[in-house]
């Protein structure tokens, strides 16, 4: 596949499913889908506050399409500059650059945005400050403080066994392995950034239940940026798999050394498989069970909405 081809895949597979309900950011959603989308939201939604809902959907839904947009802008700049065109780096440059512009656009937007005063509109104020807990559940946030402990511990038995086996042919796959986790570890960075300045940021409301639907927005971005890094992760330990299944086929050496090569194979599957449950676990379950749906809503309004 080309480049053109692993871009709509992107768009179609994540970034216009996420922005579906207003065009990306480019409409106002349709009566009968944002009903849908407050049934499956779990809030009730009267028509004196549908403007303000709508204005923070727009304006999340239109952040995550410019930042794919951006994103996905990148991915070709460093696939033309750096990679010569090379299909084999196609795939990987347009899903992280488009999934990372898709999650961080939309934590962007809610961060960015500063509500005028409105001297005439009256203010809801929370009785106490905010945190993550309020917004995710337990395994989700898990998942997400377990990301750099994850990483460097595969590095460190990435590059171990890579040790014990013959170089590839044409990269350093150590090397490249270490880069690959280095950048996942600053993308966990950049979302701790990223979550902090969205807790942060001020919702001005003139009900309980505009705030509430404010908590829900703000739910599903850093939910988003949460599972963007958990992904990532699991991408580097991936890579750390590939780099040493490849090692193996160096000149045969499966075949010469077959005992060794089980070892090696029993050892990094076992290795990266429980790296990859640690972190994934939380989040995983959480979206299985559907525990993590109106989270925010038990913790920060655990009686009912008042409008």
């Amino acid at each position: 596949m080309n480049l053109a081809i692993w871009i709509a895949v992107a768009l179609v597979s994540f970034v216009w499913p996420a922005t579906a309900l207003t065009g990306g950011g480019r409409r106002r959603p349709e009566n009968s889908k944002l009903t849908q989308h407050a049934q499956d939201t779990g809030l009730p939604l009267p028509a004196d506050l549908v403007p303000a809902v709508t204005a923070r959907i727009i304006r999340r839904q239109r952040g995550m399409s410019v930042g794919a947009t951006i994103g996905i802008v990148v991915a070709i700049l460093l696939y033309v500059v750096f990679f010569d065109r090379d299909d084999g780096a196609a795939p990987a440059l347009v899903f992280f650059f488009a999934g990372v512009g898709t999650a961080f656009g939309g934590a962007w937007a809610i961060a960015a945005h500063r509500p005028s005063a409105q001297a005439d509109r009256p203010v809801v104020a929370r009785v106490r400050s905010i945190g993550l807990s309020d917004y995710l559940t337990k395994g989700e946030r898990f998942g997400f403080w377990t990301v750099p402990a994850v990483l460097v511990t595969g590095t460190i038995v990435g590059v171990i066994m890579l040790l014990e086996l013959p170089d590839t042919r044409g990269i350093d796959s150590k090397l490249v392995g270490v880069g690959i986790a280095g950048l996942a570890v600053l993308t966990w960075g950049v979302a701790l950034f990223a979550l902090r300045t969205v807790l942060a940021a001020p919702a001005r409301s003139a009900s309980d239940l505009e705030l509430a639907w404010d908590d829900a927005e703000r739910a599903d971005g850093l939910r988003q940026v949460v599972n963007l890094t958990v992904a990532v992760a699991w991408i580097s330990l991936l890579m750390w798999l590939a780099f040493i299944s490849q090692a193996l086929l160096v000149d045969g050496y499966y075949q010469v050394e077959q005992q060794h090569t089980w070892i090696i194979t029993g050892v990094a599957l076992f290795s990266f498989g429980a790296l990859a449950v640690v972190a994934a676990a939380g989040p995983v379950t959480a979206w299985l069970t559907g525990h993590r749906k109106g989270y925010e809503q038990r913790q920060l309004w655990p009686d009912e909405v008042s409008s």
